[in-house]
């Protein structure tokens, strides 16, 4: 039995994804960048919400953020397009957006519908007109992010996109991979070396790996909470990132359409007026 539920997360309202049979539920926050906070099968939790980030008006680092316009950071945090240099803070602007319920639905899963459009404080940092629609469905222990990037300008529109989910662990040192890519990439240097494996140690801080040609499922499993991990995404996800703040209990596995300082090379999308690009990823428990 598929349900969704209305309900209020800290001061945001929030809709809960059911699937009762199967032991799921998925909570959505639209007014909270359109992301989904919580994702939980028999009660487990994993995703991570990091305290008192979620519940302030910021940019969220925790959960499941949305990226576009653009995925990681511009150069000197700044896109020029028409020889205007526009400000862009990291992983673009609708994260830090509320976005508006266009629909719920308990037939195919559970699901809801959000977008977000441009608007004056938007064209600001990325100075074309826009529309991103997310439809997050439930069923089973698989969540779906069915997607769909518009220009609704008059101008060709260049983007890129892709998520930056945040998921429990015991400890990144317990967990073990399964991913396969074409490169292992160096953004800071622009060193691509053959992908050899996942490498990622622990650190007092944080640990950082980028990938390109990366293959759809990725997947890694929690030894010591019996979590396994998957993420699933069509031919738009070319690249990958996982991170974490070692410490902290999480691990990030991030599927890109885009890369660092793309929307200054000729590495993104681009859309003409009036046109519209799809993209499904998902995540399964």
């Amino acid at each position: 039995m598929f349900t969704v539920t209305k309900t209020t997360q800290d001061a945001y309202t929030a809709y809960v994804l059911a699937d009762t049979g199967a032991g799921t539920t998925a909570t959505v926050v639209p007014e909270k960048g359109g992301m989904v906070t919580s994702f939980t099968k028999n009660g487990d939790e994993y995703s991570w919400l990091r305290e008192p980030n979620f519940s302030q008006p910021e940019r969220p680092r925790c959960a499941m953020p949305v990226l576009f316009p653009m995925c990681g950071r511009a150069p000197q945090d700044a896109n020029t397009f028409g020889g205007k240099s526009y400000p862009m803070i990291i992983h673009g602007i609708v994260h830090s957006m509320p976005w508006q319920v266009v629909e719920t639905g308990e037939t195919d899963g559970a699901s809801v519908t959000v977008r977000v459009t441009d608007n004056a404080e938007t064209r600001e940092s990325y100075p074309f007109a826009f529309s991103v629609t997310i439809r997050y469905v439930l069923r089973g222990g698989e969540l779906r992010f069915e997607q769909t990037y518009e220009n609704t300008g008059s101008t060709d529109m260049p983007f890129s996109f892709g998520f930056h989910p945040y998921f429990r662990v015991s400890d990144v040192r317990n967990l073990e991979w399964d991913i396969k890519a074409g490169l292992t990439a160096d953004p800071d240097t622009g060193r691509d070396t053959p992908f050899e494996g996942v490498d990622f140690p622990y650190d007092d801080e944080q640990t950082t790996r980028y990938y390109k040609g990366v293959q759809s499922p990725m997947r890694f499993t929690d030894k010591e909470l019996g979590h396994t991990v998957t993420v699933k995404f069509d031919g738009n996800f070319k690249n990958a990132v996982l991170w974490s703040q070692c410490p902290l209990g999480f691990v990030c596995m991030e599927p890109w359409n885009g890369f660092p300082g793309s929307l200054t090379t000729p590495e993104h999308e681009t859309l003409a007026p009036g046109n519209a690009l799809s993209a499904v990823m998902s995540i399964e428990i």
